[in-house]
């Protein structure tokens, strides 16, 4: 075995790479030494030094890895890792990966959900960097109280924290408890051992107006929101916008170097669009990019290209802040504003206000600039505006829950513990929806199921709570696709920025607003749609392709090697992102196999059968029609697109008909089940008189309606209203508001004018008579908490399953010592059962066997299911139940065998069933819930057109014990044996042709 390179000759190597200019590089092996000399070390060097890259690539070559090494940001993640990847000539998921490879790349937020899932397992690294740890958030507070409890516990581990302006003595005292003798090693990088030194001029709101030629008389009256500028609040008056865009238009004509960008820092969406209108005129001029999180990272990246023909414009949120440096910025223009979370004590919830950034915001943004030329930096606030030392860190409630499942006591463990009102709050939201429990009277919490179910989804708390909401309502895959859309940013449907109009004819493609919704509504259930028209059409397409080149033993063919390239192409047609389509479906999967894991109470009787499968009959040709350069809808950032003339589009609109994929349902269950989790927070009010607090449950249309129906006072923000019946959907006139099952009721409205009473109006209604049993809140009614599946077997389920076959034959597979198969005999007629085995023939003992006809000698699952024309013994034609009862663990200890070898099984038994039309055949697999999800067969099975439709506990008394065992030692999170009862539903020989003459001969003329 070869020698690894010294580390003198991976030095010489390094440096000789392009690279080898940051100032990092020089301080390489002084860098690695302290690490491996201290427990905890905080690198510190300005924006631009090399850091993000350099180091994880330092430990690994001195033997360190893995590493791991968190970004705030899923931008910062995929460009790091890419660039990382690069310099070290590899495929992202080989040595450098977001989930695999000696050098992983995660957000906190994804790392956080990991250390949910497997507590500080998710932490085994020999190193963990957490990069730009001035960027705090949530997410990262815990993360770093997590990595110090582990680090108190590992002696071996080596923590590195890195950024360009974080509070040295704050991190040390933070690790004080290290351990006698040891401490925080701070290592500063110089500024550059460059040639040439970039130099940084920063500018305020003063000096640009003065350059400008704007009056001073007019700064504060015209750009100042407050009654004198060190009182001004943080909103952005439309003057500002206009200033911002003279400033990128006096820069452009006074810069004669046209390579050089300019970055401007705004705080939200609406921010950058106000800019990019401004913009948009000037096309002939200007390149302008958007950082957002709702723009695809791909597209995002495109905005390190330098142009030669127009000047680059880069409009960004707080994405563009850290990690990465985009070539040649030569001037910043910072609002200075940013968007800031915080908990709602009154509506109890997470709400949003624009403030003044932070100083390490603002020394972050200066450094985007001057780091591969001079730089100025023009900031649009006054320079006595008093910024934030750091940005305040307000819990979320489903932080407030992973806490209580890591342990509550880690907030206040947190490098800024919350104020205790605050968490009291986020809590008593959790006890109210009975997510938590307190145990003791001292006030110990634990997580209730419930509670656990939720934090075990990476999704918001309102989405992760919509998700088991739809679940109860019999629609649980739908709600997963929902909740993600919730919480996902970019969405499937592509969104061109600035242009709402084109955006709503997309969503228009795919789905058509059947019932009363919001805007976010429509657009939720157009992706959804779209979502099921890509698995519907494209994706049906390709599994189809797969099945014929498994039954003909294909290796893979060269349109096989290009299917990426082909589905992003199709993408394109049909106005969708390709990465986003990937990205849900991982989160998807990752949602369905932590329900597959818990087991609740609505998981048995879920029907896996999409609804994009209503109707049969749904078919899709596409008609392709080219659009000129000039209509193409997003802001061209590819060359390609600069060369083209034209673009392909799919013009055979609706995508998706109105009526078609069960869309009504699904928008009626979401509008219902919104108005039910809004009614399930209004803890405040008393629920005995059904009175809601109207901030729950009015939505801008109703306001607008009761505003237009009163003449006798002006609808105010301060006008409160109080709801007589508690299921309020929408008003339907004469003085009457309809209910969710369609009663109606009448309401009363309080006026307040500055905090008194102005006057009591009630509108004539008959006030509602129906019976809102089944709609109570969980704090009325603690039936309707989300309870596990009962914890009893009983042989009863499978009993029925086989007597809805009164003919044919029960093919039992693969049952090695015919364990399954003698206790099956004792409930069905043994003639029934045909059983195969591995082994040879033997002497049978047991006399329940005599009459089950056994086929000896037969290899899972080639033989018994697709072998040659005579050589297959089994009557495929008279099988009625398919049951495999796999021992896994015998086959292999490895998941990745014991995935493949689940996946042959479906695929095998897909062409079986296609190829001779068997679609009445069930197929029944029992083994661990666990298990199950760790393989993720529910996915392995979709993937051949296998749909779950009920599952079970398996009576293992009765039928027999599964070998395979599972222990888990988390609470409420239970091993049990568990029979899984998949259909195939076949895709559509309208869409697809005739595929199962295809199968057919295939397989019976081999």
């Amino acid at each position: 075995m070869a020698s690894s390179p010294s580390p003198s000759e991976q030095s010489s190597s390094f440096s000789s790479s392009e690279f080898s200019s940051l100032p990092v590089v020089a301080l390489r092996e002084r860098i690695v030494e302290k690490i491996l000399e201290n427990r905890v070390t905080l690198i510190v060097g300005e924006t631009g030094c090399g850091k993000s890259s350099q180091v994880p690539q330092f430990l690994l070559e001195e033997n360190m890895a893995p590493v791991l090494c968190t970004q705030p940001r899923r931008f910062a993640v995929v460009a790091v890792a890419k660039m990382v990847a690069k310099a070290r000539k590899c495929e992202l998921g080989e040595e450098v990966g977001y989930h695999i490879g000696k050098i992983v790349f995660k957000t906190a937020g994804v790392l956080l959900d990991e250390m949910r899932d497997k507590g500080f397992q998710a932490l085994k690294y020999k190193v963990i960097i957490l990069d730009e740890v001035h960027e705090r958030s949530i997410e990262s507070d815990l993360v770093l109280v997590c990595v110090k409890q582990f680090l108190l516990k590992n002696k071996d581990l080596r923590v590195v924290l890195m950024s360009a302006t974080a509070d040295i003595g704050r991190y040390r005292d933070y690790f004080r408890e290290l351990g006698r003798g040891e401490r925080v090693e701070v290592l500063g990088i110089p500024s550059s051992n460059q040639k040439e030194v970039f130099q940084r001029q920063v500018s305020y709101l003063e000096q640009v107006t003065d350059f400008l030629g704007i009056s001073s008389e007019l700064i504060t009256s015209r750009y100042c929101c407050g009654p004198c500028p060190s009182m001004a609040d943080a909103e952005i008056k439309p003057e500002v916008h206009k200033l911002i865009h003279e400033l990128v238009l006096h820069i452009h004509k006074n810069e004669p170097d046209i390579e050089k960008s300019i970055l401007v820092f705004l705080p939200t969406y609406y921010a950058l669009e106000q800019q990019w209108y401004l913009l948009k005129p000037f096309s002939s001029s200007f390149k302008v990019y958007i950082l957002h999180r709702s723009v695809d990272t791909e597209q995002a990246l495109m905005a390190m290209k330098i142009w030669k023909s127009h000047r680059k414009v880069i409009l960004a949120t707080n994405i563009a802040e850290s990690s990465v440096t985009i070539p040649k910025v030569a001037f910043v223009i910072d609002s200075c504003r940013s968007l800031q979370v915080f908990w709602d004590s009154a509506r109890r919830k997470d709400s949003t206000e624009l403030v003044w950034v932070s100083k390490s915001q603002a020394e972050q943004r200066r450094g985007r600039t001057g780091r591969t030329c001079d730089g100025i930096v023009y900031r649009k606030c006054f320079r006595y505006v008093v910024l934030n030392p750091e940005p305040l860190m307000i819990p979320k409630a489903k932080w407030a829950l992973t806490s209580g499942i890591l342990g509550l006591a880690l907030l206040q463990k947190a490098l800024d513990p919350p104020h205790a009102e605050v968490v009291e709050a986020a809590l008593n939201l959790l006890l109210h929806v009975k997510a938590l429990e307190k145990i003791t009277s001292r006030g110990r919490y634990e997580p209730t199921f419930y509670g656990r179910l939720l934090a075990s989804f990476s999704l918001s708390f309102d989405a992760s709570v919509l998700v088991v909401k739809f679940g109860e309502a019999g629609m649980l895959r739908e709600g997963i696709l929902l909740g993600i859309f919730m919480d996902t940013q970019p969405l499937p449907i592509l969104h061109p920025f600035g242009d709402e109009h084109l955006f709503t004819e997309y969503i228009n493609c795919y789905f058509c607003k059947i019932v009363l919704t919001g805007r976010k509504e429509v657009s939720f259930l157009g992706n959804l749609c779209a979502y099921q028209f890509w698995q519907r059409v494209f994706k049906d397409k390709h599994r189809l392709e797969h099945l014929e080149r498994v039954l003909e033993f294909e290796e893979m063919k060269p349109a096989t090697l290009l299917l990426p390239k082909l589905e992003e192409e199709w993408c394109s047609f049909h106005h969708l992102l390709q990465s986003s389509l990937h990205h849900v479906s991982q989160m998807y999967e990752d949602i369905l196999n932590s329900m597959h894991r818990f087991r609740p109470y609505f998981l048995p009787a879920s029907n896996g059968i999409p609804t994009y499968y209503h109707p049969y009959e749904f078919t899709h040709t596409c008609l392709l029609e080219c659009q000129p350069q000039g209509e193409i809808d997003a802001p061209s950032s590819d060359e390609q697109h600069e060369e083209s003339f034209e673009l392909r589009k799919c013009v055979a609109v609706p995508f998706v008909p109105s009526d078609h994929f069960r869309t009504n349902d699904v928008a009626k269950n979401l509008a219902n089940t919104i108005k039910k989790i809004r009614v399930q927070y209004a803890e405040d009010f008393s629920v005995a008189t059904g009175v809601v607090s109207a901030d729950f449950l009015i939505h801008s249309k109703l306001k607008s309606q009761l505003a237009n129906s009163f003449s006798l006072f002006r609808w105010k923000e301060q006008t409160f209203m109080n709801i007589v019946c508690l299921y309020f959907i929408d008003m339907v006139g004469d003085g009457k508001v309809e209910c969710l099952d369609g009663a109606y009721a009448a309401f009363n409205i309080l006026v307040f004018y500055n905090d008194h009473v102005h006057g009591d109006m009630i509108w004539n209604g008959d006030l509602c008579s129906f019976s809102h049993d089944s709609y109570h809140s969980t704090s009325s009614n603690g039936s309707n908490v989300c309870l596990p599946e009962a914890d009893h077997a009983d042989p009863s389920p499978l009993l029925q399953l086989l007597a809805t076959s009164s003919d044919g034959y029960f093919l039992l597979l693969d049952d090695a010592n015919m364990h399954f198969t003698s206790n099956l005999a004792n409930y069905c007629k043994p003639s029934r059962i045909i059983s195969t085995t591995s082994l040879a023939e033997a002497s049978i003992c047991d006399p329940l066997l005599t009459d089950v006809r056994i086929l000896w000698g037969l290899h899972h699952p080639y033989q018994t299911i697709i072998s040659n024309t005579g050589e297959n013994r089994i009557p495929w034609n008279e099988v009625k139940i398919v049951l495999w009862f796999p021992y896994l663990d015998g086959h292999s200890e490895n998941l990745d065998a014991q995935k493949v070898l689940v996946q042959n099984f479906f695929e095998y038994l897909a062409i079986r069933i296609l190829s001779d039309a068997l679609f009445e055949v069930k197929i029944i697999l029992s083994m661990n819930n666990i298990k199950f999800s760790q393989l993720e067969v529910e996915k392995l099975a979709r993937e051949s057109f296998f749909f779950l439709t009920e599952s079970f506990l398996l009576d293992e008394a009765s039928f027999g014990e599964l070998l395979d065992a599972v222990t888990v030692s988390k609470p409420m999170l239970t091993s049990r044996s568990v029979s899984y009862v998949f259909d195939l539903h076949p895709p559509s020989d309208i869409q697809f042709g005739d595929y199962g003459s295809v199968f057919h001969k295939h397989l019976h003329d081999r």
